[in-house]
């Protein structure tokens, strides 16, 4: 066999063995449960491409609507995420640029004498030749051009490549993660919002029932037909209910500085003009959907990304150990100026090309070790992150579920209150009970739609979440998140 042949078969052995571009990327296989435990009658099926569908349109509310888009479009995580992938973009870029060779331009000049009479010239400047041997001469001279240089590592500059592209696309799941996680804050706050006017409300006329109420006590016990007791407890409930007033408004502000910071306004009062009990909570979940539509997930598919990039760097760090190529040279002109001879100037160019490969550098093999070490990780964080995408839309479905049968228990009691209300104000008409009594049973209902109110709230905060977790949404209005440029007018 000839030399040549031995050593592409050595060659050959040595790059299979090393996993020339590193270990093939298997995706880690995970049970998926094959349907979840909880289950809706009032939600439906729906199409699993969630991730496209912008489900707050279900809602029918135009505020809503807008209240996204703004966000969309102004919100300043979303805005630091795109410039998180315009990094991405520049390194991609600047590897890919890595296989052009860069080149300089410069000069040098220079001076000396020559005084050895056995002067060899070894130097890249052939005029020198012309020197003398037997006298001493003084000289002087200047070079100036261009200076191409090329230095690579071709197995290196592969895996780096496939490194930058998957930071892209991990980089752009980051920025889908950050306008998912917005579309649901400015849902679940501006149902909060609707919520805690409606509650605001009811507290009102539960505070304004409550005063009438204390209005009769208080002829009643001048009568002596009561005692200073139920006086006491009444005046208690009353102060209970004004301490809750303030509360309700500062969570109001709250809530309202926080859809505007999500939209990108400084604090200032949000204008509503939705009935919160118009909201309906019913058939906006789709149900019975496939653990498979998880996939889409923005965290699912950027810890898969994350993975890969982990697993790419071991095939960067092994490729460190394979030769680098490096290519120089220089062209232009020079002369060299002989006191007593000449004075002439021309063109040259001189090349160099060389191979090197490490011999010795243990370091690499611990760069090696932690590269493994980092994929070990990257893998048991994605497996983390499916089995806590599976546990959070289990965990979403009963909860969306249980405050559903929840909320109906609590319209059975709300008619309740208003049926014992009827048969109060009809026994009052009637002279059988006395005016005091029916606002009693008033109060009744003032507090059963109170407690409605504040379960509706959380129905509506539980739709939100479960299609977080689902992922359902950040593609709906894709186009509306653009990097700006900074020569748009960006009035703070």
């Amino acid at each position: 066999m000839k030399i040549k042949q031995i050593i592409l078969v050595v060659a050959s052995g040595i790059l299979t063995g090393c996993g020339l571009l590193g270990p093939d990327y298997v995706k880690p296989q995970i049970n998926s449960p094959q349907k979840w435990s909880a289950t809706d009658k009032n939600i439906h099926i729906e199409s699993t491409n969630l991730a496209e569908m912008a489900w707050w349109k279900k809602f029918n509310d135009p505020q809503l609507n807008q209240l996204i888009e703004s966000a969309l479009q102004n919100n300043n995580n979303l805005q630091m995420a795109m410039g998180n992938i315009m990094q991405a973009q520049a390194s991609l870029k600047k590897i890919q640029m890595g296989w052009l060779p860069t080149v300089s331009m410069g000069g040098v000049g220079f001076t000396g004498q020559s005084f050895n009479p056995g002067f060899q010239n070894t130097s890249s400047y052939p005029l020198a030749n012309n020197f003398s041997q037997n006298n001493p001469q003084n000289f002087d001279g200047y070079a100036a051009g261009f200076m191409p240089s090329y230095t690579l590592n071709v197995f290196e500059l592969v895996k780096q490549n496939q490194i930058a592209k998957l930071s892209l696309e991990m980089q752009k799941q980051s920025a889908n993660a950050v306008a998912l996680g917005v579309i649901g804050q400015v849902a679940g706050s501006y149902f909060s919002l609707l919520g805690l006017h409606k509650q605001l409300q009811l507290q009102q006329e539960l505070l304004a029932d409550a005063k009438e109420m204390r209005k009769y006590n208080l002829i009643q016990y001048q009568n002596g037909s009561i005692s200073d007791l139920n006086l006491e407890g009444i005046d208690q409930y009353i102060a209970g209910l004004e301490g809750n007033i303030p509360k309700i408004k500062n969570d109001i502000t709250q809530t309202e500085n926080a859809l505007q910071v999500l939209t990108n306004n400084n604090p200032g009062k949000i204008k509503t003009n939705r009935d919160f009990d118009q909201v309906t909570t019913s058939g906006i979940v789709p149900v019975n959907l496939p653990s498979s539509v998880l996939k889409s997930c923005p965290d699912i598919v950027a810890a898969e990304y994350q993975l890969q990039i982990n697993n790419a760097n071991i095939g960067a760090v092994t490729s460190m150990f394979f030769p680098s190529i490096s290519l120089t040279g220089v062209l232009g002109q020079g002369s060299v100026q002989l006191s007593n001879l000449f004075n002439a100037g021309a063109d040259f160019w001189v090349g160099q090309l060389g191979a090197a490969m490490p011999l010795f550098n243990m370091g690499l093999y611990a760069e090696a070790d932690k590269a493994r070490g980092s994929y070990y990780t990257a893998y048991y964080n994605y497996v983390q992150t499916v089995r806590t995408a599976f546990s959070q839309v289990d965990n979403g479905l009963a909860n969306h579920d249980s405050l559903d049968k929840v909320a109906s228990q609590q319209n059975i009691a709300l008619q309740k209150a208003q049926n014992l209300q009827k048969i109060a104000n009809k026994q009052y008409a009637q002279g059988s009970a006395a005016f005091s009594d029916t606002l009693g049973f008033k109060l009744n209902v003032d507090y059963a739609k109170a407690n409605l109110n504040q379960i509706k709230i959380q129905q509506l905060n539980s739709i939100v979440n479960l299609y977080q977790v689902l992922g359902g949404g950040y593609l709906a209005e894709s186009q509306l998140t653009k990097s700006k440029k900074f020569g748009d007018s960006h009035d703070i």
